[in-house]
């Protein structure tokens, strides 16, 4: 509807309404005379007003015209899109790889180590056997954290093994990865993220017993027993009540545990005393266990190297041989010990000789610095890692007792040489022990601080527990 038609309708609306007024007063007007002036006046005013409005109004909207527009038609029609189901069975063939994470096993090997990664893959395994690089991956120590990725086909992608040496505590990563060019392998320096883990507790049975029970690892029991001589082992004279408090390593590797590293102090609480020690490298083979006041736990020398201690045929300048008969010097001391009863380097040393001699059967020639050597006969067994030019500590495990060589019964025959001459190990007067330099003892006083204020807070712990008794673990 345009504007003129609504001014319009409104023009005859307001003009009836005009008529039907007037009607009105006339009517009331009959018998009472005319009309007033003044009431003329308003009606015109009445009038007059809104249809002069309503003019100005009709004038002032300009006109509106409808414009008819042109109909438009849609057409619809398909469109061809690229055939993409190959594309689409491609991304469905591909899955994202699997990891897996394990420690290797006692006796474990190459092929049982990637069964238990679910790894499926001939190529990979033929070259980590071809590989120098790989051997330690052929021949795995039981441990050793490992890591791998590999698809749902079981093809390798990446293979990661986490080694470390006991005596140094420095780690090394070898990597094996799958490339465009085949497989690749590399060794390089591995920094693990080392926590210092501390705890302690109350014996209530064995010591060794009660030190597992409180959490503590088999690695670290062990530990804490290497750091006496095993005449005069500390940790296995603990009784019911007395206490121990600890800190050592937690290692890490991509956020994973990988193991318990070096024992760091202990204090042991016993017959009224309070035996404290701290380990400190003062020559970069792993280090020793000193006091406080820079004394080395153990002696330098071990006079009997093995647990057992039941001498069956002394140091003799002269006896007959009990297999030949013949009359000839004993230069060495023979103990009586169980088959396969573990046999310890007496000294740190390097090996010179280890393998089967004449009469001696298996043995193991050890050098303990200028003219001082020792030998270990009639083994069983001696362990793998000791071969010629191998570096060992004082009681690490070089082999086992048995019955080789000429022999009426399993035993160890073991001699002491000083500058080139056979003595008696049982009566000789050992090296004495090491003493740190004054600079050495600086040097530990300055590493073993923040070790002995936690000792010390883990004893504000232990005796304020109501207990007494329950053993506690944290990590700081």
């Amino acid at each position: 509807m345009t504007s003129q038609l609504i001014v319009g309708k409104e023009l005859r609306r307001l003009g009836k309404g005009v008529i039907d007024l007037a009607r009105s007063r006339r009517l009331s007007q009959v018998g009472g005379g005319g009309v007033t002036r003044t009431y003329l006046v308003a009606l015109g005013l009445f009038c007059v007003l809104p249809i002069g409005a309503t003019a100005a109004l009709y004038y002032s909207i300009p006109n509106e015209t409808l414009t008819a527009s042109p109909v438009r038609t849609l057409t619809v029609e398909p469109v061809r899109l690229p055939d993409l189901r190959g594309q689409m069975a491609a991304i469905e063939a591909v899955t994202d790889p699997i990891s897996h994470e394990i420690f290797v096993r006692e006796a474990e090997t190459l092929t049982s180590l990637l069964a238990r990664l679910q790894i499926k893959d001939t190529q990979a395994r033929d070259f980590i056997i071809r590989n120098p690089i790989t051997q330690a991956l052929v021949y795995p120590k039981q441990g050793q954290f490992v890591t791998a990725v590999a698809g749902e086909d079981g093809k390798l992608e990446e293979l990661r093994l986490y080694t470390d040496s006991d005596i140094s505590g420095k780690g090394s990563l070898l990597e094996v990865r799958r490339t465009a060019r085949g497989f690749q392998a590399r060794t390089t320096p591995y920094e693990y993220d080392t926590e210092l883990t501390m705890a302690n507790g109350v014996v209530s049975g064995s010591p060794d017993t009660s030190l597992l029970n409180a959490g503590v690892p088999a690695k670290i029991v062990e530990q804490m027993h290497s750091a006496f001589d095993f005449d005069r082992d500390v940790v296995s004279q603990l009784q019911r009540g007395d206490a121990f408090r600890l800190i050592y390593e937690t290692k890490f590797a991509e956020g994973s545990f990988v193991r318990h590293g070096r024992l760091l102090a202990m204090q042991l609480d016993h017959d009224g005393k309070t035996t404290e020690l701290f380990r400190f490298d003062n020559d970069n083979a792993g280090g020793n266990f000193y006091d406080a006041e820079g004394n080395i736990s153990r002696r330098t020398f071990m006079r009997v190297p093995l647990d057992v201690q039941s001498v069956t045929s002394e140091f003799s300048p002269m006896r007959r041989h009990p297999v030949t008969g013949v009359l000839r010097p004993h230069l060495g001391t023979d103990f009586r010990a169980p088959w396969g009863a573990v046999v310890r380097a007496a000294a740190d040393g390097t090996v010179e000789f280890a393998g089967v001699g004449t009469g001696y059967g298996n043995y193991i020639r050890i050098a303990h610095g200028p003219g001082i050597l020792t030998l270990y006969a009639h083994l069983s067994s001696i362990d793998p890692h000791v071969k010629k030019g191998t570096k060992v500590k004082y009681g690490e495990v070089i082999g086992r007792v048995g019955q080789t060589g000429l022999a009426t019964g399993p035993h160890l025959h073991y001699e002491l040489k000083f500058g080139n001459v056979q003595i008696n190990p049982m009566t000789v007067r050992l090296p004495d022990t090491k003493k740190l330099t004054p600079y050495q003892f600086a040097q530990m006083e300055v590493l073993i601080a923040p070790l002995r204020a936690k000792l010390a807070r883990l004893q504000q712990v232990q005796v304020s527990s109501l207990s007494g008794k329950n053993a506690v673990s944290q990590t700081n």
